[in-house]
């Protein structure tokens, strides 16, 4: 498997100041790795000018926690009432996580005699059971759950009063993802009105033990003013749900002073008026289904109630139909009423058939069906030995609820040896288990009779086979039956499916290679194959025939079939009795495969007839061997000194490196020695060992993964001199038992210069988590960032020699995956001295000059970037 990283050397950085091009990528997975590195450059005290580059710097995307918390609540109360506030958690991380949930009063009015947090997880504003809860279940990415706070307030609690609870939220995953709400309660001292709603149904209608459709259902609205002071202009407004249609002039109000019925055809004019002169006005929009009632006023303590009645539908599906009423006075919105309910009982009828009419009136009829007078499924046209009789039937679910159906099928008279199978609608994909119909719907399905090969020819008329298909409720067991009757011919029918390849073909049905595949072709992970094939149709009718792979290729694999043009096919389309068609076969083995062989089976097999043909061929995936070291570096050291040069060797194959010579020459006046730098953070630790070999790493390397390698050399006395020092990787591996394949990348070139002005160039990076230019600690290790986090770069050029030198300019370029980012000056790029100069116009090259540096002097360059959201 290739591992991918993200760096650009000093040619690249130079091309994308050149072309202006950014170097940024779609947004990261979890787990891609951001990482570049720095160049400088200056001129000593001998005139030449000297680029050096400093080490790479790695960071990994991590998944992130997300929460959303819904929502405030402000409510009054009344002086030892109860509140109930709801609220929603929403899940906006990217990953499965649970939430701890606390409910804190404040340092309110007055203190609640208790506050207490319950489950609402249909999230209907009322609390599923009394059972405390202190966190949410495990929500998987984007779920909601429902909770309802409960609080009580003391009796001794005065009119003005607030009091306030904050929700908390915390999530699981991390322990620092928090949201809060806050709820805030004010004692009242005017009207409080509160509004409940409860449904009741007359069963006489219909069946009188269960409930529905034309059940009378009686809508009962109850509305109480618990405050102190009356409720002028009181409104409540009902939405029915559509399954309950309104009954014209059924309203009736209970404190009416002359009976009767309120009237919704007179407008908004007052329909009624009780013993102390308050009135009413009723009003019903039937398209709408909605009511609506104003009283004009309710004094405090006054209770009283609207009725009216529903019907419920003839579509009304069985389970449970909720409403909620709104309701207002003039001096504002109060609370929604409970959600009332009532539930519909089921009802059970289906039927298998040749048409069914759903619910709206469509009608679903069998395409097969060549006999309409009856409720079987009649089948004339011709078939094959071997070859298929097909059955379309209708399902339909005539119940007021969801069911769902098994389909059992029963042969006759077909031959023996005949096969069944049910399909779906679409004609070939196999019915498992049951089949789900929402309430007056249905669906076609097929039943398929494959005739054994040896099936005896038989003339039309002759054959009168029949089966049939029993459909069974789910829900009830209710049984209903169809039959599938076949007067067709049975003709003789063949096909022959053969590789295209001369010696290699499989001629004959599903011939036998004494085991091994007939064709074995190799490639490369990733490498695309192509497969020639032909088909003849052996039989005595055209026919056509669908192309598969019996059992699935490992996973990652990929294959089409392609006719000669190129076109993506599943079915050869027609082929003529006699004649024969070419389709290619195009498999490409995945990108990390490892090595070995793949057996698969080909299969045409003809939907008209089921006549099928198979043939086996095989891919053997390549042994790739592949270790790539990085980067080539310039670098210099004060005369006599030592330098530390950082390479990462990486194994792009798909086999694990056990052994493999490790090597480095070039150096006649200087000298070097291999480190492997155990920690991975950069630095040579007096722990970590040379090495000569792979085989000094325990395990070895594995395909995709990396070791970090020292390179420490010391140089020689005269300032001036330089040499370049090469490490490189033996192409013998494994102790000869594999060699590498692309030895382009087994070797990288460090050349070292000895300067009397001896400039490094070290890079660091810190996590701005916030982007607020408030970032962690710097380091050379590589480190893990989320997406929309920021990343602060630190690039340091220091003298370390004993001469000055000029003209240092540093150089650095944005990395994939992420955008320079300011941070809205927070985090703007700095550079040292404070005299340096900097350049960011060049996005993503970013470059600063610092002039002349002093021995022990140093310069530097910062600049932040932002990950991809």
């Amino acid at each position: 498997m290739k591992h991918q990283t993200f760096f650009r050397t000093t040619s690249a950085l130079a091309l994308a100041s050149v072309l202006g091009v950014a170097a940024h990528a779609a947004t990261p997975e979890a787990g891609s790795v951001i990482g570049n590195q720095a160049t400088a450059t200056y001129v000593n005290g001998a005139g030449d000018t000297i680029t050096v580059t400093s080490n790479k710097v790695e960071t990994v995307v991590q998944q992130v926690a997300g929460l959303l918390l819904t929502s405030d609540n402000s409510e009054e109360i009344a002086p030892g009432g109860k509140a109930f506030l709801p609220h929603i958690v929403t899940n906006t991380g990217n990953g499965a996580d649970a939430f701890a949930l606390t409910a804190v009063e404040g340092a309110g009015d007055y203190d609640f005699a208790s506050v207490v947090i319950y489950a609402d997880a249909d999230m209907d504003g009322v609390a599923d059971n009394a059972t405390p809860i202190t966190e949410t279940p495990v929500l998987a990415a984007g779920e909601r759950f429902g909770i309802v706070i409960v609080t009580t307030t003391p009796a001794t609690a005065t009119a003005g009063q607030t009091e306030t609870v904050t929700l908390t939220a915390t999530s699981q995953l991390d322990g620092t993802e928090t949201v809060t709400n806050l709820d805030t309660l004010t004692v009242a001292t005017g009207a409080i009105m509160e509004l409940v709603k409860s449904m009741s149904v007359d069963k006489s209608a219909g069946d009188p033990t269960i409930v529905d459709a034309g059940d009378k259902v009686t809508v009962t609205l109850t509305y109480s003013n618990t405050g102190l002071s009356a409720s002028t202009g009181y409104t409540v407004s009902d939405v029915i749900d559509t399954r309950l249609p309104y009954t014209l002039s059924s309203a009736q109000w209970s404190d009416a002073t002359v009976a009767g019925g309120l009237d919704e055809s007179n407008g908004a004019l007052v329909d009624a008026t009780n013993g102390v002169g308050e009135t009413i006005a009723w009003q019903a929009d039937a398209a709408s289904n909605t009511v609506e009632f104003e009283i004009s006023s309710v004094a405090p303590g006054r209770t009283g109630s609207v009725t009216f009645e529903a019907t419920i539908g003839a579509l009304a599906e069985a389970g449970l139909i909720e409403n909620t009423a709104t309701q207002a006075d003039a001096s504002g919105a109060y609370p929604d009423s409970n959600t009332a309910s009532v539930e519909v009982d089921p009802q059970y009828v289906h039927v298998i058939d040749d048409s069914f009419t759903q619910s709206d009136l469509s009608v679903l009829r069998s395409a097969t069906d060549d006999d309409a007078a009856n409720d079987s499924v009649l089948e004339t046209t011709d078939t094959a030995q071997g070859g298929t009789v097909v059955f379309e039937f209708v399902l339909g679910n005539d119940s007021n609820q969801d069911d769902a159906y098994t389909l059992d099928v029963s042969n006759l008279d077909f031959p023996a040896g005949t096969t069944f199978r049910v399909v779906g609608a679409d004609g070939a994909t196999p019915i498992v288990g049951e089949v789900p119909l929402a309430a007056g719907t249905g669906t076609k399905v097929t039943l398929i009779a494959t005739l054994p090969v040896n099936a005896a020819p038989a003339a039309a008329g002759t054959t009168n086979y029949t089966a049939t298909i029993e459909a069974t409720s789910t829900q009830s067991g209710n049984v209903n039956t169809s039959t599938a009757e076949f007067t067709g011919a049975v003709l003789a029918a063949t096909v022959d499916l053969t590789n295209a390849v001369a010696g290699s073909e499989g001629t004959g049905d599903n011939p036998d290679n004494l085991g091994a595949p007939w064709v074995t072709t190799t490639a490369d992970p990733g490498e695309t194959v192509i497969y020639p094939l032909e088909l003849a149709n052996q039989g005595t009718t055209s026919d056509n025939y669908n192309l598969t792979l019996d059992a699935p290729l490992p996973d990652g694999w990929t294959y089409e079939f392609q006719l000669p043009d190129g076109t993506v096919v599943t079915n050869t389309g027609t082929i003529p009795a006699g004649q024969s068609a070419t389709v290619n076969l195009v498999i490409t083995p995945a990108e990390d495969e490892v090595p070995g062989t793949t057996s698969f089976e080909i299969v045409a097999t003809s939907p008209i007839s089921g006549q099928s043909d198979s043939i086996v061929d095989a891919l053997t995936v390549n042994t790739v061997v592949d270790l790539a070291i990085s980067a080539d570096q310039t670098t210099q050291a004060a005369p006599g000194g030592v330098v530390d040069i950082l390479h990462t060797v990486t194994n792009e194959g798909n086999i694990t490196i056990t052994e493999g010579a490790l090597s480095q020459t070039g150096l006649s006046q200087f000298s070097g020695v291999i480190y492997l730098d155990q920690n991975g953070d950069g630095v040579l630790d007096p722990t970590d060992p040379v090495i000569d070999n792979i085989d000094d790493i325990a395990g070895g390397i594995a395909p995709g993964d990396s070791v970090q390698l020292i390179y420490r050399v010391q140089v020689g006395p005269v300032p001036g001199v330089a040499e370049t020092g090469t490490i490189s990787i033996d192409t013998a591996l494994n102790s000869g038992a594999a060699t590498d394949g692309d030895t382009l990348d087994n070797a990288v070139e460090d050349q070292i210069v000895v300067v009397s002005g001896d400039v490094t160039l070290t890079k660091y990076q810190a996590i701005d988590p916030d982007c607020d230019g408030n970032p962690g600690a710097f380091s050379k290790e590589r480190q893990a960032v989320e997406p929309n986090q920021c990343i602060r770069y630190r690039i340091v050029a220091a003298n370390t020699g004993t001469a000055s030198v000029d003209d240092v300019v540093i150089k650095d370029i944005v990395p994939a995956y992420t955008a320079y980012e300011t941070c809205g000056a927070a985090c703007d790029a700095a550079v040292t001295p404070a005299t340096a100069t900097l350049d960011v116009t060049g996005d993503p090259l970013i470059e600063s000059s610092h002039g002349a540096l002093a021995p022990g002097a140093d310069a530097s360059l910062e600049f932040t970037v932002r990950v991809d959201p």
